[in-house]
């Protein structure tokens, strides 16, 4: 028996097998390669489940700054502050709407704080028990795996963990004139998704994400844009929502935002930064230096090297590339910088495309069932990202 079967028959019985987990252990990474317990080497564009997202495995910039916060301050509680943290927050506030930043450790935990937010600011801010709470979210939405989170889901990831939170409403994505049926006196605020990652790379159009911050402006609800997937620079702007032009009251983020690191949060617009007064919310290792510090590294990795620009550049190379290739079973190609959707036909199995890719050293992932996503590093290096496509192209020919 292998090192990797092994450690995949050790862990079936010990670890809970809610993500259904494939017969791979992995042991390493560099960039956008990682190597499994039996030394086998794989083309990874999908690292880390899009938290690898911005420098990929083991970046030597992250993996540094890691390493010198290490010898200094591991955490030390959110009563004090720290270098790490007030780093990580000027860059995401620089770049993004100002405002100030709550820390937590996933997209989840973020959505849940804005949940939070929202309400409470929709009560002026003021902990009384009544008051608008309810929240409006889209078809094929994903915000998150926790009951706040899964009440703003659709109902098939509810299914056994009813009741929800009261208050949820739900429309069709990109449907404007629903969103205006929909709000009404207690309605609280609006959860987007700039592009939705889970729901199968749907990318709305200007003119709605337009409409909608112009709604709630105009009937004073909070718009929340979850940007848990979209940032940072993944789409070709630092945050997706400023491919619309628009700004958000709330925006979260997660996943890449850590360099790899578990590192999210909660960014509330300068009208609401001060909602989440001491005892609304918490979180005891939220932005902890260690993690911050991985996150910051990262955001500066996108500064010095116009990782922004790369996704728009190596984005066009990918939808380029699959296009020309005139892929017999491909229904439709979507995707904004290096974000990518595959659409496939009924007839060609998502699941069979991903088995035969996974075979071949190619780690790609799936959305509703019949997406292929493609989300590689943004620092993938060139020939490593035609050798991954490549792949790709033969595994959908056929060949």
């Amino acid at each position: 028996m292998s090192k990797q079967q092994d450690l995949v028959q050790a862990s079936e019985k010990v670890l809970i097998e809610n993500y259904g987990r494939l017969p791979f252990a992995m042991t390493r990474g560099l960039g956008a390669k990682i190597w499994d317990a039996d030394g086998r080497e794989y083309l990874d564009f999908f690292p880390g489940f899009g938290a690898g997202g911005v420098g990929g495995h083991c970046h030597p910039a992250i993996v540094q700054a890691v390493q010198t916060q290490a010898e200094l301050l591991f955490s030390h509680g959110n009563l004090f502050t720290s270098e790490p943290q007030v780093d990580l927050a000027q860059r995401i506030t620089a770049h993004g709407f100002g405002g100030k930043v709550f820390f937590c450790h996933s997209g989840a935990e973020a959505n849940e704080a804005a949940i939070k937010l929202v309400r409470l600011a929709a009560r002026g801010g003021q902990r009384q028990a009544n008051g608008p709470y309810k929240i409006i979210s889209f078809h094929n939405c994903f915000h998150g795996r926790t009951l706040g989170g899964l009440s703003i889901t659709p109902p098939s990831f509810q299914a056994g963990f009813e009741p929800m939170l009261p208050g949820s409403v739900q429309v069709p994505y990109g449907d404007i004139d629903a969103v205006a049926n929909a709000i009404d006196e207690q309605t609280a605020g609006v959860f987007v998704e700039p592009i939705q990652a889970e729901g199968g790379m749907n990318i709305p159009s200007v003119e709605f994400m337009q409409s909608l911050r112009k709604l709630c402006d105009q009937r004073g609800v909070l718009l929340v844009c979850d940007e848990v997937w979209t940032a940072p620079a993944r789409t070709g702007e630092w945050f997706a929502h400023q491919h619309y032009g628009i700004t958000p009251d709330v925006m979260t983020l997660a996943k890449a935002l850590g360099g790899g690191l578990p590192v999210a949060a909660c960014v509330a617009a300068p009208k609401y930064a001060d909602i989440l007064a001491p005892g609304t919310h918490g979180c005891t290792t939220g932005g902890n230096p260690l993690c911050a510090a991985a996150g910051a590294a990262a955001m500066k990795l996108i500064e010095d090297e116009d990782l922004t620009g790369r996704a728009v550049k190596l984005g066009a190379t990918v939808m380029s590339k699959l296009e020309s290739a005139q892929l017999p079973g491909l229904g439709e190609l979507r995707g904004k910088g290096l974000m990518i959707g595959m659409e496939l036909e009924e007839a060609r199995p998502a699941k069979d495309v991903w088995n035969k890719c996974m075979a071949r050293g190619l780690i790609v992932c799936i959305a509703k069932n019949n997406v292929l996503r493609l989300a590689p590093p943004l620092t993938i290096k060139e020939d490593d990202l035609h050798a991954g496509l490549d792949i790709l192209i033969k595994v959908m020919q056929g060949e």
